[in-house]
């Protein structure tokens, strides 16, 4: 038998929550909307500058970017023997003279020893506005650093000089310039000054170990002579490693002001840190402090100073280009408009892998992204680059928190048959229609779901694979704040006795991070949140690995201020209660699952039959009913009907959609 009961399978959908509609009149007269029919849409393009294992190297990784003078882009990576980051690499290019459409043949920038395991890498290159020259700032064998110059955009290279003496110090071993582009500073005291970030590791020569630190390197006489002063090193919970800069503008004193960002390995919150120079590089004037604002992977980033006022463009307007979340994937886009003062949420240019990443404005003024990219399983398959227009930009990107309902029946296969894969395949079956769509990153098999819940279909979950939706897909419907109360259902079969840690659904990031997740452990329930600071979870008294249908509810009510509260309720009945301690944001950029995890996998090993999210604290009575899943708007016509009939829940019930005098209802009992 199962062990739920008739009178959940008899309960109701709550009532919906509808919000006004604003119209395009309102939005005019607000100035929001533009009256121009030739306003720009936002837009993407995508193309393949760098292949693995075409143009005669296996791995190409590490890219960085500038626009020449003349208005060619020139694209750089290293060319790679193998995906490790040491042995034969070499550093070369591809140039575009259409703004990134098209790119041509690979140029070797330079190389040393033929076929010899020797490494020539991390590529910095920065534009000389007045003369014209690119400069690159490159290592061999990330101990010893060179330069070298073209003085024709690009299509050639002069001999290298060494560097090591002006801007590496005693016990220093590992050195890496970049890798990005540097900047030639525009305003303030030091203006024409050339500046590169670079990064090292106290240790042996060239060796990846030991205490990280960061520093500058400038040149004041165009290139022909390279400095370093400014120096960290690791201290007070930051741990600089690859750096990016940006110029804002002047300092007060005069001084030409900088804004760097790190990828960090410290104790402060996040993976990022950043620090102020007032003085164009030559001294720290704010030294590395972690901001958590950036959540992302430990991962190289970059900056662009896209647009400025003093440029005659409309506003400020810097970018910071990452991997967003807790792996490297879900490439993003954050923007300040007040100098790096603040930032906005991140937005998704590119779902997927996403790892290395460099900036450019073309000369068409479009932003250019050139990253790494590839496949769930190939990371770093190809080196893309993405142009992006200014109404991109200037589109908002979705509220960090933007709480909303889904309810997935898992209706998509009979018996016997393997559910769809292909994108979105896994419909969203709530009468909010938000349209929030899974997909299958296996083919599971469906059989018969559970009898109390209209004995339609489910799908069995069997250690691999599960349904996810990624962040940028959802439109963080998943993502709650610290005051947002909401409800977890679903419809479980655990096997018999299993002692397993599997997920049912989560939306995690990692410990002490914000997240959600509900998971079954050792045949009992398990429901966490957490923010950036601390976690509350709870435990079902009840078990549920008995091989029988279970629904569970796992509820989170912060509606009361002074009692915030988590439940979790099985077949419902009370099975836990607890105090939320959390205080923050439960927000992320990770994929909502269901079966899995982000982090860790824990794949399930059971069935499910249904989810259902909802941005409420429901009580027992609003839990899913028997023929919920049929007619979740609970309007009493099946919801394959309504939408055969007009594509959505929402006319239907008692109106007569066909204004023929007879109320829909009764012509579908007809």
């Amino acid at each position: 038998m199962t062990g739920i009961p008739d009178a959940i399978a008899r309960r109701k959908i709550p009532p919906m929550i509808h919000t006004p509609n604003i119209s395009g009149a309102v939005l005019l007269s607000l100035g929001i909307l533009s009256a121009s029919a030739d306003a720009q849409e936002p837009a993407l393009t995508e193309t393949t500058v760098f292949t693995n294992n075409v143009d005669g190297y296996p791995v190409f990784r590490i890219p960085a970017i500038v626009r020449a003078n003349d208005g060619s882009l020139l694209a750089f990576c290293e060319g790679r023997a193998g995906i490790g980051d040491g042995g034969n690499i070499d550093l070369v290019l591809k140039r575009s003279t259409d703004n990134g459409l098209t790119w041509g043949p690979l140029i070797l920038v330079h190389e040393e020893g033929g076929t010899a395991a020797i490494t020539i890498g991390n590529p910095a290159p920065v534009v000389d506005r007045s003369t014209g020259h690119i400069h690159l700032l490159f290592c061999r064998e990330n101990d010893t650093v060179f330069h070298t110059v073209s003085t024709d955009n690009g299509l050639t290279w002069a001999p290298r000089t060494e560097l090591t003496a002006n801007v590496k110090l005693a016990g220093w071993g590992w050195y890496a310039t970049g890798p990005v582009h540097g900047i030639q500073l525009k305003r303030g005291g030091q203006a024409g000054r050339l500046v590169v970030p670079a990064n090292h590791r106290i240790g042996a020569a060239g060796a990846d170990a030991g205490a990280f630190g960061s520093q500058i390197l400038y040149s004041d006489d165009h290139g022909a002579t390279w400095h370093m002063d400014a120096v960290f090193e690791a201290a007070d919970g930051a741990a600089p490693n690859e750096t990016t800069l940006v110029e804002l503008t002047a300092a007060a004193g005069g001084g030409s002001r900088v804004y760097i960002n790190s990828r960090d390995y410290g104790s402060d919150p996040g993976n990022r840190s950043e620090a102020w120079s007032e003085n164009g590089g030559t001294s720290y004037s704010e030294t590395f402090d972690g901001n958590p604002h950036f959540v992302t992977p430990i991962c190289q980033g970059s900056l662009l100073l896209y647009s400025s006022t003093d440029d005659g463009d409309a506003v400020n307007r810097v970018l910071f280009s990452s991997p967003n979340g807790g792996s490297r994937t879900n490439g993003s886009i954050w923007i300040s408009t007040d100098e790096a003062g603040s930032w906005s949420q991140p937005k998704t240019i590119r779902s997927g892998p996403y790892a290395y990443s460099d900036m450019v404005r073309t000369a068409d003024d479009h932003l250019g992204v050139l990253f790494e990219t590839g496949t769930s399983t190939d990371a770093y398959h190809t080196i893309n680059f993405i142009r992006a227009n200014e109404a991109w930009l200037d589109e908002p990107p979705p509220p960090a928190e933007n709480p909303g309902a889904a309810f997935w029946n898992l209706e998509e296969a009979e018996p016997g048959q393997n559910c769809p894969t292909t994108d979105g395949a896994i419909t969203d079956v709530h009468p909010a229609e938000n349209k929030l769509h899974l997909t299958a990153t296996t083919a599971l098999v469906a059989l018969d779901g559970a009898p109390a819940f209209g004995g339609g279909r489910a799908l069995s979950f069997q250690n691999s694979g599960g349904l996810r939706l990624t962040d940028p897909d959802s439109g963080n419907r998943f993502d709650f704040g610290a005051n947002d109360s909401f409800t977890i259902e679903t419809v479980v079969r655990i096997p018999t006795g299993s002692t397993a840690t599997d997920a049912l659904v989560a939306k995690d990031l990692g410990p002490t991070s914000p997240s959600w997740w509900l998971r079954v452990e050792n045949g009992k329930v398990r429901f966490l949140v957490s923010d950036n600071a601390s976690e509350a979870f709870l435990s079902s008294a009840a078990t549920v690995n008995d091989g029988q249908w279970h629904h569970i509810a796992a509820v989170r009510d912060v509606s009361d201020p002074n009692s915030r509260k988590l439940r979790l309720y099985i077949d419902g009945n009370p099975s836990g209660e607890t105090t939320d301690s959390t205080t923050g944001s439960l927000a992320n950029t990770q994929s909502l699952w269901i079966g899995r995890f982000n982090a860790s996998g824990r794949e399930l090993t059971g069935d499910i039959d249904f989810v259902r999210i909802t941005p409420a604290a429901l009580a027992p009575e609003g839990f899913c009913g028997g023929k919920t899943q049929f007619d979740a708007d609970d309007d009493r016509i099946p919801d394959s009907f309504e939408r055969g009939e007009s594509g959505s829940l929402a006319p239907l019930g008692p109106g007569d959609l066909d204004f023929d005098s007879t109320t829909d209802l009764l012509e579908f009992a007809l």
